[in-house]
């Protein structure tokens, strides 16, 4: 961002904006992978990324009360489902080395998806006034003052690993750049809700990235629940798209 500051300084910055941008700082990236990172220490990467395809539903849940849109049938069922098939992955979820506590865990998914849809919702206001580079920055700059100081209350590693570094070099351009430049960019152009549309296929990107790289194996009734949760989002999501067109 440093290197793209030509890019988005000086800020249009208008007054009263300070706690919109403190909103979303803490609510992504700080609440999100707070609770992102946890809950990934005790659930598997499936049942976290079946959960995270709640995030539309709260999207509308969170437009709703913030943004005055009124929910719909559609939306009210979508939710319904949804709720029901992440209890039942939450349940059903096996205890085991990739998930040692799944109710734990998908706790706290839960918790980063919602911290998420409140940071969409608060972003939507500020792409409408900032360039989405700028917006980016401020993420990235105000959750760097927030990490770096719990480094120091945690050990450093005694050793790094080439994957591990890897890891962070891609959590860093891929999400910390690539990503919520794209995001924002798409919340200046879209609605919320059609933006949380999209979010959609992250469960199925989750669940086949998680069956290649990590082994993961899910039980019957698991699929069953997800595919439930899945149903849920496509129903609450499929309104706005049709109202778009």
């Amino acid at each position: 961002y440093a290197a793209l500051h030509k890019k988005w300084l000086p800020l249009p910055y208008q007054r009263g904006d300070w706690k919109f941008f403190v909103i979303i700082v803490v609510c992504e990236p700080c609440l999100f992978f707070i609770c992102e990172t946890l809950g990934m220490m005790y659930t598997s990467a499936s049942q976290g990324g079946v959960i995270a395809a709640c995030l539309p539903i709260l999207m509308g849940v969170a437009g709703w009360i913030f943004l005055k849109e009124k929910p719909n049938v559609q939306l009210m069922l979508g939710i319904l489902l949804a709720v029901i098939g992440v209890a039942g992955a939450s349940w059903f979820g096996s205890t085991s080395e990739a998930a040692p506590h799944p109710l734990l865990g998908n706790l706290f998914m839960f918790c980063s998806i919602l911290a998420s849809s409140l940071y969409a919702v608060f972003t939507r206001r500020l792409t409408q006034r900032y360039p989405v580079l700028a917006i980016a920055a401020i993420q990235s700059i105000g959750g760097a003052l927030f990490f770096l100081p719990l480094n120091f209350f945690f050990p450093l590693p005694e050793s790094i690993h080439a994957s591990s570094v890897f890891s962070v070099l891609y959590l860093s351009i891929m999400v910390g750049l690539v990503a919520y430049c794209g995001f924002n960019y798409s919340l200046q152009q879209l609605t919320a809700g059609e933006v949380g549309l999209f979010s959609s296929l992250v469960p199925i990107a989750t669940c086949l990235f998680a069956f290649i790289l990590l082994g993961e194996r899910l039980s019957l009734l698991q699929n069953l629940f997800m595919t439930m949760t899945i149903i849920g989002v496509i129903v609450a999501a499929l309104p706005s798209r049709a109202g778009r067109a």
